[in-house]
């Protein structure tokens, strides 16, 4: 079985970042949408206020299975999956899933403007105006996404940007409830 390395994820190669996991049911499922388990651990902290003024920790999400996408609203990868991050947030969530689209560097306003312009309904923004998540989270290159178990373990990671509403994703992140 072959991991993504720090040296390889950080190198931001898209390539690299669709290494097999077996650790899940549905690993093969995870290796084709471009999913893997990285093989460096980080420890993740989250300590974020969103667009209202509500800091968002790791630990309010506690017990649920939650996906944290790193974004800008001058990435245009980034712009292109955001209202399918939205459209998942609201198909898994009553599930004990949740979605946070944490933006790296932008003004709220720059922000704000760009949401008008999607479908972003449901979606909690988290707001990273001071650039200190990227060297917490080991983000080179936009986006990044990881994806934590319900005790905070990063157990998948994804370079660049994906499908995350369509039937085959929700269907493999539906397994990560079960394992």
């Amino acid at each position: 079985m072959r991991h993504l390395n720090r040296r390889d994820f950080l190198a931001g190669s898209a390539a690299m970042a669709v290494m097999p996991g077996t650790a899940f049911a549905a690993g093969n499922d995870f290796y084709r949408l471009g999913l893997a388990e990285p093989a460096f651990a980080i420890e993740p902290k989250l300590d974020l206020p969103d667009l209202g003024g509500t800091v968002h920790t790791l630990s309010d999400y506690s017990g649920k299975i939650l996906l944290v996408s790193f974004w800008a609203t001058w990435c245009p990868p980034c712009r292109k999956e955001m209202p399918g991050l939205a459209r998942l947030n609201r198909e898994l969530g009553p599930e004990g899933f949740a979605v946070l689209a944490v933006n790296v560097g932008d003004r709220q306003d720059r922000i704000e403007g760009f949401l008008d312009e999607i479908d972003d309904d449901g979606l909690t923004i988290l707001m990273d105006t001071e650039k200190a998540m990227p060297s917490t989270w080991f983000l080179r290159g936009l986006p990044v996404t990881y994806i934590l178990d319900g005790s905070g373990k990063i157990v998948l990671a994804a370079i660049g940007d994906r499908v995350w509403d369509s039937d085959e994703m929700i269907a493999a992140l539906r397994t990560l409830k079960s394992t």
